[in-house]
Formats: C-alpha cells, structure tokens, sequence
C-alpha cells in the first residue's frame, strides 16, 4: 500500500512538472500582482514630482492692502520625505516579484523537469526491486531534493498571491486611490500664471475682492490640506505594510517552511535507513 500511495504521487508530480499548469497559475498571479507595485510605484513617484513642485511655489496676497506670501508646500515636507522612502520600497517589492517570477520560469524547463523525472525514475525502480533498502533512501532524498526544488518557488509565489488576493488587494487599492487623489488636488491647486496684460479698473477690483476672500479662508484650506495629508500617510504606511509582507514576509516565511521540513525529511530518512541497516547487521 505505502509503495503504491508513493508510485502514484510521484508519477502526479513528474505529470505535474511536465504539464506546468501550477507554474502558469504562479505566473499569472505574479503578473497582476507585479503591475499593481508598478503601477503604484509610478503615482508615488508622479506624487513626488508634484509635491516638488508645490514645495517651491509662493502665493502671494494682499488682503486689505496688507502684502502676505504664503509657501504651501512646506506643509508637504514630511508627506514628500515618506513619499520618498515608499518609492524605494515599492520599487524593491517590484524586483523582488520579477525575481520570484524568474525563478519559477528557469525552474519550469524542460531539461529540470527531465531531471525530476529521471530522479523518481531510478527511484521507483528501487523502491519496487527486492532488497537494496539502504541505497533506497538514499535514491528517496535525492528524489525529494528535486521535488522541492522543482516547485518550490512555483508553491510560494501562489501562496503569495493567494494572500495578495485575499487580504491585501483591497488595502493596495485603497492607498493608490488615495495616492491618485492627493496627486490630482495637488495639481488642480497649483496657482496660475498672472496675465501679462493690462486689466481694466473694474478687473483689478475684483482681483482685489477675490485675494482678501482668498485670505480670509486661507486658514480652511490650510486645514484641509493638513487633514489630506494626514490621510495620505496612512494610506502609505498601509501600502508600506502591504509591500513588507509581500516581498518579506512571505518569500522568507515560505523558504524557512520549505528548509524545515527538507531536513525533518531527510532526518526521517536516515533514521529508517540506520534502522533497516540495524536490523539486517541484527539478523
């Protein structure tokens, strides 16, 4: 029973390995999740280049005769100084998704997949041969070795996605709108150029009325660009948290899961092979 049970998952694996449907599934996954950080990484970037700009404007008014110059953007300093760190992040998680994505394809070729059957090959030869317990274990952790090899990253990119997919698509949705927002208010808020040329009376005093309205309010706008800003750090330390756990804890939970249970099954193979070597030098 233990012998057909073994025969009929490895002959799964090698069709498995041959027909790679689970790579096409990693790779797809991989995809979306990948044009979602560029994707994001891109409005941060385009949020970063506005914020420049916005930190070296002056908008200058003159409520009641009274000359003001107000400077905007330095309001935007510690949103621009994380927009910065973020961007950097976002383009690690990016590399390492096309990194997790290259290995899945170098490992899904053919002449591995040969490999992987040849292994399990040789070894069923063995398992089913009488006699030869000892050398049979070894041919069953060279098998393993390639079995994990073979799907290792293919296993972790979709449990990445799975993850991705589930918890946190939401949460990167929801900080890239939040992005795009601030971007187009930031850019719809930029002062125009002045006309060059000459106003009439009746222009020049609506100008006046319009900079002592502009200044009376001046202290509501302030605020809502204080409570914008203060939104968009959220949203980004959000997206900071989204990125750590895709590019971090994930790969490296699913590598150290991979190498525990690698060596608690080779530590299981040469317990048994020890024994059966003990039970033969016994009979």
């Amino acid at each position: 029973l233990h012998r057909g049970i073994a025969t009929a998952v490895l002959v799964a694996l090698v069709a498995l390995s041959w027909s790679g449907a689970l790579d096409q599934q990693a790779q797809s996954s991989s995809n979306a999740t990948l044009t979602r950080a560029l994707t994001t990484y891109a409005l941060a970037r385009g949020l970063n280049g506005v914020i420049s700009v916005a930190q070296g404007t002056e908008v200058a008014i003159q409520p009641v005769g009274v000359g003001l110059t107000l400077t905007p953007g330095e309001i935007l300093d510690p949103l621009n100084d994380l927009i910065e760190r973020f961007s950097w992040l976002a383009l690690l998680a990016s590399a390492s998704l096309g990194t997790q994505m290259l290995m899945t394809e170098l490992l899904a070729n053919p002449w591995v997949s040969a490999t992987l059957t040849l292994s399990a090959g040789i070894y069923l030869v063995a398992l089913w041969w009488p006699g030869g317990a000892s050398t049979r274990y070894v041919l069953l952790r060279l098998c393993a070795a390639m079995v994990f090899a073979r799907f290792l990253f293919a296993a972790v990119t979709l449990v990445s996605g799975w993850v991705d997919q589930s918890l946190l698509a939401d949460k990167q949705a929801a900080g890239m709108a939040e992005l795009k927002l601030t971007r187009d208010q930031l850019e719809q808020a930029q002062p125009e150029a002045p006309a060059t040329t000459e106003s009439s009376v009746l222009e020049r005093f609506s100008a006046l009325i319009d900079e002592n309205r502009q200044a009376l309010d001046i202290d509501a706008q302030l605020s809502g660009l204080r409570e914008r800003i203060e939104t968009t750090i959220e949203r980004l330390i959000e997206l900071m948290v989204v990125f750590l756990v895709q590019t971090i804890v994930i790969p490296v939970a699913g590598l150290a899961a991979a190498y525990g249970s690698i060596k608690w099954f080779w530590r299981w193979t040469w317990r048994e092979q020890k024994a059966v070597g003990d039970s033969a030098n016994f009979a």
